[in-house]
């Protein structure tokens, strides 16, 4: 049995379209793909829409860390007042022992200020155990450090590190009292602090411009006619 017949060309099915080389042959623009990266379709994203997003994310995530380092400066500001005022108190403590100079441990004073990091110890070696109320070892990594630096996830922190970074700071406001030396001794946690002694200040003050009763140009320790100290010095040679 016969079928039936075939219809006319071209009917039933639409034509194959040309292939790509067809198309080159003549002459034609070669097709291209909605899902293609260049295509400029819609939902399609190009390679520099591409890293405009990474840098989009990244701000996004520096804005983050930014926060945590403002929280740790906060709290950290805090606690180098606490310490200044210990420091303050132990001066004071120097002084009225009649003493113009003063060494304290930075380290030992960190002991006292309240909200402190705590330390603890592992083997042989100190290590941050306690951060404070609110804090955490990546609010502080990330202002000891940069907020473009990799956060170290599970990996302790040096209670030493932490010690010198804010002993830094602290050595500033210490600087700012007045006193007439203020140093860091070297490979240690002390500060050495010295103000001026009473004498100092009355020489100071006799040798401000006004009337003198002795020679000019005579200093202490020059005597005068008949073995005296010249006078204006107050003190006996």
């Amino acid at each position: 049995r016969l079928g039936q017949p075939a219809g006319p060309p071209g009917r039933g099915r639409p034509p194959a379209e040309p292939d790509e080389d067809a198309r080159r042959e003549q002459g034609e623009a070669p097709t291209r793909s909605a899902s293609s990266p260049d295509s400029g379709g819609e939902g399609a994203l190009s390679f520099a829409d591409s890293l405009a997003m990474m840098v989009s994310e990244k701000k996004v995530v520096h804005t983050e860390r930014e926060k945590l380092v403002s929280q740790w400066l906060e709290y950290e500001s805090k606690l180098l007042d606490r310490g200044l005022e210990l420091f303050k108190q132990r001066c004071r403590v120097a002084a009225q022992m009649q003493k113009c100079a003063t060494t304290i441990s930075f380290e030992q004073l960190s002991r006292e200020i309240e909200g402190f990091p705590k330390r603890s110890l592992r083997g042989s070696t100190y290590y941050v155990g306690e951060w404070g109320e609110g804090m955490s070892a990546e609010r502080w990594f990330y202002s000891s450090r940069s907020v473009q630096a990799t956060f170290p996830e599970g990996v302790p922190i040096l209670f030493a590190e932490v010690l010198q970074v804010m002993l830094a700071k602290f050595l500033e406001r210490v600087k700012t009292l007045g006193f007439t030396t203020c140093t860091h001794e070297v490979g240690t946690w002390k500060i050495h602090v010295s103000w001026p002694r009473p004498e100092d200040e009355d020489e100071e003050k006799e040798g401000s411009p006004g009337p003198r009763s002795g020679p000019v140009g005579r200093r202490r320790g020059d005597l005068g006619s008949g073995g005296d100290c010249p006078s204006g010095f107050g003190v006996a040679c």
